[in-house]
């Protein structure tokens, strides 16, 4: 695992600036690759041959340099292939394996790899940088092209900036996706100029132009097979994805919350390796699960390991938002990551299941719901009475209080009833999509409401298909909401303490085969992961497969009145997000003063995720020094 960065230029000084900034993702070592037409850099965090993987690592006429971020799982195997195939290999990493899978492949070779990755490739004789990021967009990949036809490109955005000509500009609508969906999706960063690579995509410059390429898309293949087929097949491939996820060279643990996916790694982790640790989160809370975690752990033999933290998130918040580029509510895995890299340097968890088997069992019962009552109400009804909801929708948004946001959310379902786009971007959300006149409420001058776009259309090529609605729902919670929101936190708050994060679930044959299972199997008699609690059963104790669903990350109105609403009092209505145009002040200090209440909780939210956008204003956008001071009193 590593950080890599670099520019189609040459300038040693603001290579090693890079590298630094990101030396938190790879502190064992540091490697430069420097000609006349390109500059890539790498620190490196030692997981795989850790004497010979050293990089950048080229083929054997120096014509092909590589640098990269991530475990290809699969490179045994190919390395094997590429042997027979009379390729000639000096090191026993998985780094090398790229170079000369290039060299057999080109740009397939990315189809090939099973694992998460990020690399920047330079082919000499053609004068040709390759960027390629993984199938799920596990690994991070940030790029910007200036008017001059200079490229840089790094794994934070922070290494990108140390490049003092780029400019640090706020794209409005990235931060309107950001508030509104409580993350920044697709392509785009809360910085106008910086892009981020898509997952399963790559880049190809050649001089001062870029081409993009998609080489891989999830293209899903139902088939027909019996509940136990699939349930046996789950079961030897999730085994094998486990075993090739406990590839390290370095210790390495399970972090286990005692529910079921976690549980189900440790259970084929406890078939392959003898001594396994298993790492729990807690804070003290009635609500923790290190006792019932310790229990799952003493039933496969692992070494149970509780980590404490003290659960004050203003006080270490500002570090957080730092390490992930952008502004973040929910960056919890932050602690887990920091207490555990006191034990081991990987850490593998249950990340993805949700999406891959079915999860959340009230989005995919209110899918049914629509579509039963669809199949119940003649289409003119249903015409007419989305036509009148919307009318009605449209002057309560522009009329109402701000306080009135749950009855505008019953209206959408009525108003949007014929279109399973609109209702999954605006009703199948855990916070809130607001209704474009109710952002008249909210937003300030800078924030020109009839310019930016509408919501919906980030999810809109997952929609534009003939399949059913609870499909469509996991197609797209898996290709956005999973990439650019739950693996961006993943990977940046475990590389914030050199810690290798890695997603068994997210291996290229479990993938495959969760998408080749009916939505029929996943959500059954309202049960979610149906098909995946049956596979589990034998496999992962009676009480886990019992045991409720249970977030990281609490009571949101609990944890604002605790930690939040005194220091948002403090700092936004008087702050950059009020003074420079974004938000307005009364919408603000209107949330902050009204009685707390169950009500608000979208609110609370939305305060919240304003106060990490001012921290991370001020630190990104105010602040252009290569590393701001990152405690409350420095920012505030």
């Amino acid at each position: 695992m590593c950080g890599i960065a670099g520019f189609n230029f040459q300038d040693h000084s603001l290579l090693a600036r890079m590298c630094q900034a990101i030396k938190h993702r790879g502190p064992d070592q540091e490697g430069y690759f420097e000609d006349e037409r390109i500059s890539l850099g790498c620190s490196r965090l030692s997981i795989i041959d850790i004497a010979g993987g050293r990089q950048p690592i080229s083929n054997e006429d120096g014509s092909i340099v590589v640098v990269y971020n991530g475990e290809i799982y699969n490179y045994i195997e190919l390395k094997n292939e590429l042997l027979s195939r009379g390729h000639s290999f000096h090191t026993n990493s998985d780094t090398e394996v790229i170079v000369h899978s290039y060299e057999e492949w080109g740009d397939d070779c990315c189809a090939r790899f099973n694992g998460m990755f990020a690399f920047a490739l330079w082919d000499r004789h053609r004068r040709e940088l390759t960027l390629a990021r993984d199938r799920y967009g596990i690994k991070p990949l940030y790029y910007t092209m200036m008017a001059d036809g200079r490229f840089l490109f790094g794994s934070e955005i922070k290494a990108i900036l140390q490049f003092d000509l780029v400019k640090r500009n706020v794209d409005l609508e990235a931060l309107h996706y950001y508030l509104n969906l409580r993350f920044v999706p697709l392509e785009k960063t809360l910085f106008r100029n910086i892009a981020r690579l898509r997952p399963g995509s790559l880049i190809k410059l050649d001089g001062k132009r870029i081409r993009f390429k998609r080489y891989w898309n999830l293209v899903p293949t139902f088939s027909r097979h019996s509940e136990g087929y699939f349930a046996e097949r789950i079961r030897q491939v999730l085994h094998r994805a486990v075993e090739r996820n406990l590839v390290s060279d370095v210790p390495l643990g399970i972090l286990l919350s005692g529910g079921l996916d976690s549980s189900a790694i440790l259970a084929f982790a406890s078939q392959v390796r003898t001594h396994v640790k298993a790492f729990t989160m807690g804070f003290g809370e009635a609500t923790d699960e290190i006792e019932h975690a310790k229990f799952v752990a003493q039933a496969f033999g692992a070494e149970h390991v509780a980590l404490l933290g003290d659960g004050d998130v203003l006080r270490e918040y500002p570090k957080m938002i730092w390490y992930a580029d952008m502004p973040k509510r929910n960056l919890y895995p932050y602690y887990v990551m920091k207490e555990a890299h006191k034990h081991v340097k990987v850490l593998l968890g249950g990340l993805g299941a949700d999406e891959l088997f079915g999860g959340y069992e009230w989005k995919y019962q209110f899918a049914l719901d629509i579509e039963k009552a669809r199949a119940s109400t003649p289409r003119k009804l249903r015409m007419l009475a989305a036509r009148n909801t919307r009318s009605l929708l449209d002057h309560l948004s522009g009329a109402a209080s701000i306080f009135e946001v749950e009855h505008l959310h019953e209206l959408k379902r009525v108003a949007n009833i014929d279109s399973n786009l609109q209702l999954y971007s605006q009703v199948l959300s855990l916070d809130e999509v607001f209704h474009q006149k109710y952002l008249q409420k909210i937003y300030s001058r800078r924030m020109n409401i009839d310019r930016l776009p509408r919501v919906p259309r980030v999810f809109w090529e997952y929609f534009s298909n003939q399949l059913g609605f609870v499909d469509q729902t996991m197609i797209a919670d898996f290709s956005v909401k999973l990439p650019d929101d739950f693996l961006h936190v993943e990977d940046t708050m475990s590389m914030a303490n050199s810690v290798e994060a890695r997603v068994p679930f997210l291996d290229n044959e479990l993938v495959e085969l969760a998408f080749s299972i009916p939505s029929s199997l996943k959500y059954k008699d309202g049960t979610g992961k149906y098909i995946f609690k049956k596979a589990m059963e034998g496999v992962v104790p009676n009480e886990v497969l019992a045991k409720e669903k249970q977030g990281f990350g609490g009571n949101i109105g609990l944890q604002f009145s605790k930690e939040i609403a005194e220091y948002a009092r403090q700092t936004l209505p008087d702050g950059y997000t009020v003074k420079d145009g974004f938000v307005r002040k009364k919408y603000i200090s209107d949330v902050l003063r009204h009685r707390t209440s169950v009500n608000l909780i979208k609110h609370y939210i939305v305060i919240w995720d304003l106060l990490a956008f001012e921290m991370w204003y001020r630190m990104y956008i105010l602040d252009k020094s290569p590393q701001p001071k990152l405690d409350l009193n420095s920012i505030s």
